[in-house]
C-alpha cells in the first residue's frame, strides 16, 4: 500500500509541474478578444468633422493695388458723362489717389486731361452725350447701316434711357434681340409715322397684276428672270433631238509593207 501511495502521490506532482496548456490558450483567445474590441471601439469612435469655413475676403472697399484703382478710376469717369475733378476722384477712391495714379490715368488714350482745369473726361467712341447729338449724328449717317447700341453705351450712361423715348415718339428706328428684347442697332426714321403706308402706293401695287402661280414661272423667264422655284409638271420642257455622234473607224497602222500584194484588207468590214 505505501509504495501505491508513494506512486501516485508522484503522479500527481508530475501532472503539477507540467505546464497548464488551457490557460495558455484561454488568455490568448482572451488577448485575441480584447484587441478585437479594441479594434471594434476604434471603428465605432466617430471621426472628428472637418468643417472646412470659406472665407470671404473683407470688404476693403476700392482696393489697395495700383492696377485695381486704375480699373475703378476709369469706370468712375466713364459712368459721369462729363469732366471729373482730382478732388472727387480721390473722394471715390477713399483718398487712394496718389500721384502715381493720377500719372497713369494721363498715359490712357480714352481719357482726355485738362492740365489747366485739372479735369479727366472719358472719350467715347462717338461723341454723344444727349438726345439732341444722338439724333443729329444718326441723320447725318451717308448709309442705312444702323448704330450699334454697344458702341453707344461707351460713355453714354443714358443712352437705354434716350433709346427708349426717341422710340415711342418715332423719331427712331430700333432693332431688339429676340430671346431678351434689348436694343441692338437704331436707326434715324426718315420717313413717315411708323406701320402706316401712303395711299398711292397701296393703289399702285393694288393695280398689279400678279399672273397665276402656273404661269409665273414662264412670266418670270420672259421678263429676264430666273424663277427660284419651279415646278417641272407646269413648265413645258422642248424636246430637243439629240444625235448620236457615230464614231469613226479607227485606222491602223500598217507595219508589214512588204507583204502588201499578198494580205487583205478587212479594216472596212464588220
Amino acid at each position: 500500500m505505501s509504495s501505491l501511495a508513494e506512486d501516485l502521490s508522484a503522479f500527481k506532482n508530475r501532472l503539477k509541474a507540467q505546464p497548464v496548456l488551457q490557460k495558455r490558450v484561454i488568455s490568448s483567445v482572451n488577448n485575441d478578444t480584447s484587441s478585437t474590441n479594441n479594434s471594434d471601439d476604434e471603428r465605432k469612435k466617430k471621426k472628428p468633422k472637418v468643417t472646412t469655413v470659406f472665407s470671404q475676403p473683407a470688404d476693403t472697399g476700392i482696393g489697395s493695388h495700383i492696377l485695381t484703382q486704375l480699373h475703378h478710376a476709369v469706370e468712375f469717369i466713364k459712368k459721369q458723362d462729363r469732366p471729373v475733378t482730382v478732388s472727387e476722384l480721390q473722394s471715390y477712391l477713399s483718398g487712394q489717389g496718389g500721384p502715381q495714379l493720377l500719372t497713369n490715368l494721363q498715359l490712357i488714350s480714352r481719357i482726355n486731361y485738362d492740365p489747366i482745369n485739372k479735369t479727366y473726361e472719358y472719350r467715347p467712341l462717338h461723341n454723344i452725350r444727349s438726345e439732341e447729338a444722338f439724333l443729329a449724328f444718326l441723320r447725318r449717317q451717308p448709309t442705312f447701316r444702323g448704330l450699334s447700341v454697344k458702341e453707344l453705351k461707351d460713355g453714354w450712361s443714358g443712352c437705354m434711357e434716350a433709346i427708349g423715348e426717341l422710340e415711342k415718339s418715332g423719331d427712331i428706328l430700333v432693332l431688339r434681340t429676340k430671346k431678351e428684347g434689348t436694343p441692338r442697332l437704331v436707326w434715324a426714321n426718315k420717313g413717315g409715322d411708323i406701320g402706316g403706308v401712303d395711299e398711292e402706293f397701296v393703289t399702285t401695287w393694288d393695280r398689279i397684276a400678279i399672273p397665276p402661280q402656273s404661269e409665273l414661272p414662264s412670266t418670270l423667264e420672259e421678263a429676264g428672270l430666273k424663277p427660284t422655284s419651279v415646278d417641272p409638271s407646269t413648265v413645258k420642257k422642248a424636246n430637243a433631238s439629240t444625235e448620236r455622234k457615230q464614231k469613226k473607224p479607227r485606222k491602223g497602222k500598217i507595219t508589214n509593207t512588204h507583204l502588201t500584194g499578198i494580205l487583205k484588207d478587212f479594216s472596212g468590214r464588220r
